[in-house]
């Protein structure tokens, strides 16, 4: 019996508990992808997969190498179906043609099924060579046909199409061309040239200007192409680090143009576009000292195949050079590096858009010329950038040069140039604005983001199932022990009456007892825990699921709130431009010297204005925005955050924003942050989007009143931060206008607003409301003065 007994105990001192920590593991990536090179399609294994990279990047040089020791036509067909492969056309990496031409005789003599496709591909090499780029491409587009029946990924042979193409200027028949490609190679799942055709997609989307929608094909773009081609992965990295510094975002641009040439140069690439877009990046960011560094870092040899001539880079970083010399404001100095750069230029016929990029030499020498005072040159190379613009399709780069031609004719007193130039941005500008995101990121990114939320989520779910189940088996265990404790004082109550007599028998029963009772009470708390336990997960439930549904009407809201929002932009902005321009044309026709020129582009600015004067007007895009900011969500996780830096980012943007609106603008900043705060469980993106709108309204507030003319008035805004009775409180202050009394009770309503009609929609301090009292728990107050300003008081718990 006492065996029995100590076997019980030893069994209830072996249970789970309830709370153990899950370990959570994903599946292993085992992709299955056509395996690049000679070869079947198999499953990706860490053996396959090194014998992709082996394949696909192998170096060109040495390849050639090889080539000039084979005699054997079984070897030499080999080397240049392999060469074919990742070099694929004629250009500075393959300057041979008579591969492509001794590929095609090969595998006819030995019968190869892609004798078609190489007498296609080498036909196009020829073409291209003698500059006969229609024929070229369409002989190319052919070869691409014939690997296709075959099955045969051809990536490279499909990224470099896109040149042809740009060199045509069709940019929409590019874009047609790899959309249908794209569908094609999903339903086969060729990964390799699903990779080529994101990479045609995302210049395509580039050269319209449309950011967002390039970015999303770029990064898929590069996911793909690390599974087979890190070098090359790498070094369109740069390329998304580029798009995004032509939306704006400069940080996120350093993040991908850093992380580029470090690749680079972990995978033996040349970074040179990596590094000159960083210049172009710091220059951007007024860095100068760092934009000189990143393009002495840009004309040193790389480690691996270099795939842009010297000449080419030192075109590039000469002109460069040359714009950082001109923000320095040291003319002298860049005059002959622009020099030196134009004799490159002209000695290599390099267009606008060259291999490597955006080309501004003509702006650049422009800006040299207002520089030193010569208007007439300077307005002579302005027109020819913005010609060159045009004539290569690169929207971002026309409209930069259009607001430089406005600029430059307000500064030399020619108002009619300058309202031309002016209306033709705004047009173009507006049409670029509708692409954008208001963060200037990607939706390919926030997608991601939102994915991991799904997986989390997913796991949650999992782990809540096994502790139910755990709980279940407890239970049961529980009752089982429960059950035999009871036959234990039953047995042991019968022992105790047959043998009184035996003290040491019933004292050592007593003790076993004991500890059966103890254990009782470890259950009965293990099981409280569980069922604690097991009540924080349904509410966790209930708040995703929640979450879940908010999102997904979000994302309606911002769908209805995006088809809606682009015809009701330009009825206010462009209804008297147009009846100026219809003057101007009247005018023109008038003249005895017509400009055909200059009326073709007054009809089509007019055109264009008419098309967008038939929607509706300011007061609903202003009441559709709103509701985009009410449909966007986030990942509504609470982290610890840092409260003042938070603060201070976010008051940074609002001020650059204003200025960026206004650049006549300026405020006085004060800030008062507490020093020992400590970081706070926040959304910190909602928290964030609130503060935001604290601070656009207290610099309209103070804008509106500086322009009154108040004498000695200096726009001045305040923010504090501190920690009071266990709460933490964030105040923002202006000596504005003010709110009169009779409307603060009502500030926070949806829809009601202070501004004038069409200038604000009533939306974001309601929305800022709920996000604090709702999402956070906390309180947002105001307090104001008419006449002396106001503040706006967050109090977060701690």
């Amino acid at each position: 019996m006492r065996y029995f007994l100590l076997l019980v105990a030893c069994a209830l001192l072996t249970l789970p508990t309830p709370l153990a920590a899950q370990r959570s593991t994903g599946p292993a990536a085992s992709p299955t992808t056509p395996l690049s090179g000679p070869g079947p399609v198999a499953t990706q294994t860490p053996a396959s997969a090194a014998a992709r990279y082996r394949y696909w990047e192998a170096d060109v040089d040495s390849l050639r190498q090889l080539l000039t020791t084979q005699r054997a036509d079984t070897a030499r067909l080999r080397t240049l179906m392999h060469l074919a492969d990742i070099a694929p056309v004629w250009s500075v990496t393959n300057p041979n043609v008579e591969e492509t031409a001794e590929l095609a005789l090969l595998s006819a003599q030995l019968h190869q099924p892609e004798q078609r496709a190489y007498r296609q591909q080498a036909a196009g090499n020829r073409l291209r060579q003698a500059k006969d780029v229609a024929a070229a491409l369409d002989s190319l587009k052919a070869a691409v046909g014939e690997f296709d029946r075959l099955g045969q990924p051809v990536p490279h042979l499909l990224s470099v199409m896109r040149t042809l193409y740009n060199q045509l200027n069709q940019n929409e028949a590019k874009g047609t061309y790899y959309q249908t490609k794209l569908a094609y190679y999903r339903q086969r799942g060729a990964t390799e040239n699903m990779a080529a055709c994101h990479l045609g997609l995302g210049n395509y989307y580039a050269y319209q200007g449309d950011y967002n929608q390039a970015i999303s094909h770029y990064l898929p773009h590069v996911a793909l192409y690390r599974t087979f081609n890190r070098r090359s992965a790498a070094g369109q990295l740069a390329v998304v680090g580029d798009i995004y510094a032509q939306w704006g975002n400069t940080d996120k641009a350093l993040h991908y143009l850093q992380q580029s040439v470090a690749e680079q140069r972990r995978w033996g690439g040349d970074p040179f576009f990596g590094y000159k877009t960083l210049a172009e990046v710091y220059l951007q960011r007024q860095d100068y000292p760092a934009a000189l560094r990143a393009l002495n870092q840009a004309l040193r040899r790389p480690t691996g195949t270099e795939i842009t001539p010297l000449a080419i880079k030192k075109a590039y970083t000469f002109t460069l050079r040359g714009a950082v010399l001109l923000a320095q404001q040291q003319p002298q100095k860049a005059g002959p590096l622009l020099l030196a750069a134009q004799h490159l230029v002209d000695s290599m016929q390099l267009p606008l858009n060259a291999p490597a990029g955006n080309l501004e030499l003509d702006a650049t020498w422009a800006r040299y010329y207002v520089a030193t005072g010569d208007a007439a040159r300077a307005e002579t190379r302005w027109l020819a950038a913005y010609r060159k613009a045009r004539q290569a399709q690169r929207t971002p780069l026309r409209l930069t040069y259009l607001r430089e031609l406005t600029r430059f004719y307000q500064q030399q007193g020619k108002p009619g140039p300058a309202a031309r130039y002016a209306v033709a941005a705004l047009a173009l500008g507006d049409s670029l604005d509708t692409r954008e995101e208001a963060l200037h990121e990607a939706r390919y990114e926030i997608e991601q983001a939102t994915q991991a939320q799904t997986a989390r989520i997913a796991s949650l779910r999992q782990a809540q199932q096994k502790d139910a189940a755990r709980a279940r088996r407890q239970r049961n265990i529980l009752w089982a022990v429960l059950g035999g404790a009871g036959l234990i004082a039953g047995f042991s109550f019968l022992l105790w009456r047959s043998n009184q007599l035996k003290q040491r028998a019933n004292e050592q029963l007593n003790q076993l007892n004991a500890a059966v009772t103890s254990q009782k009470g470890e259950l009965q708390t293990q099981r409280d825990e569980l069922d604690k336990s097991l009540t924080e997960l349904r509410a966790t439930q209930a708040q995703l699921i929640q979450k879940e549904k908010m999102a997904s009407l979000g994302e309606l809201t911002a769908g209805i709130a995006h088809e809606i929002q682009n015809p009701l932009n330009f009825v206010n902005n462009f209804s008297e431009v147009s009846a100026e321009l219809v003057e101007e044309l009247e005018e023109e026709q008038q003249r005895p010297a017509r400009d055909a020129a200059l009326e073709a582009e007054l009809l089509g600015d007019l055109k264009q204005n008419l098309v967008k004067i038939t929607q509706h007007g300011q007061r609903a895009a202003g009441i559709v925005r709103g509701m985009l900011e009410h449909s966007r969500t986030s990942a509504g996780e609470r982290q610890p955050t840092d409260l003042n830096r938070l603060t201070e980012e976010y008051l940074r943007l609002a001020y650059q924003g204003q200025r960026a609106t206004d650049k006549t603008f300026n405020a006085t900043l004060h800030t008062d942050f507490a020093a020992d705060l400590a970081p706070v469980e926040i959304v910190g993106a909602d928290v964030g989007r609130v503060l935001l709108n604290l601070f656009n309204n207290a610099f309209y507030a103070v804008q509106k009143r500086q322009l009154r003319g108040d004498a000695g008035y200096q726009p001045t805004v305040s923010v504090e931060t501190k920690r009071v009775n266990g709460q933490v409180k964030i105040r923002v202050q202006d000596n504005g206008l003010g709110i009169p009394a009779d409307v603060q009770a009502k500030i926070f309503q949806p829809f009601f607003t202070t501004k004038p009609t069409g200038e604000g929609t009533g939306l974001g301090l309601s929305l800022s409301h709920d996000i604090i009292a709702q999402g956070h728990g906390g309180v947002l107050a105001v307090e104001s003065q008419e006449g002396r300003g106001s503040a706006f008081t967050i109090t977060l718990p701690a």
